[in-house]
């Protein structure tokens, strides 16, 4: 008798799981919407001051349906009044990405530069998803709070 309860149990369980993941799934992907995140999966990150020149990918997501023509993200770095593009970072002259037919992950590239900084400014970098070449795209997860359409590193000092 109590294996078939157990039994019945776990039956209602997956029962239950199956119908809340569909629901799930009808409110998050009723709109299209690019993302930037770290390779971690956060909206912020930390690089060192003190590392030789190193790259970092930012990866962007792309959640659409299938497309046929390419679609063109138009990027943004805001840097605190610490950073100085050519001193602490370099980025590429085109601001954009772009993603072709069945392409849904790409990476923005960021060059970081050996440089301290000094602690008491602002030594972030934000970089935000401003705007793609399909207007019906969302920049960032949808909903108010515009999650992933910005990516902060915060550049710091090895001491």
């Amino acid at each position: 008798m109590k294996r078939h309860f157990l039994h019945i149990c776990a039956v209602l369980a997956a029962l239950l799981a199956l119908t809340s993941c569909k629901d799930r799934l009808e409110i998050y992907f009723t709109d299209y919407y690019v993302a930037i995140k770290s390779e971690s999966g956060l909206a912020v990150s930390t690089v060192m001051s003190f590392s030789d020149n190193f790259v970092v990918q930012y990866p962007v997501t792309l959640v659409s349906p299938k497309r046929t023509d390419d679609l063109v993200v138009t990027l943004e770095l805001v840097p605190g009044d610490g950073l100085q593009p050519g001193v602490d970072y370099t980025a590429p002259s085109k601001l954009t990405v772009t993603f072709g037919p069945d392409e849904y992950k790409k990476y923005f590239r960021i060059n970081y530069l050996k440089h301290d900084v000094d602690p008491s400014k602002d030594n972030t970098l934000t970089i935000r998803l401003v705007s793609a070449s399909d207007p019906s795209l969302i920049m960032g997860y949808p909903g108010p709070s515009k999650k992933f359409s910005t990516h902060v590193v915060t550049k710091i000092n090895d001491n």
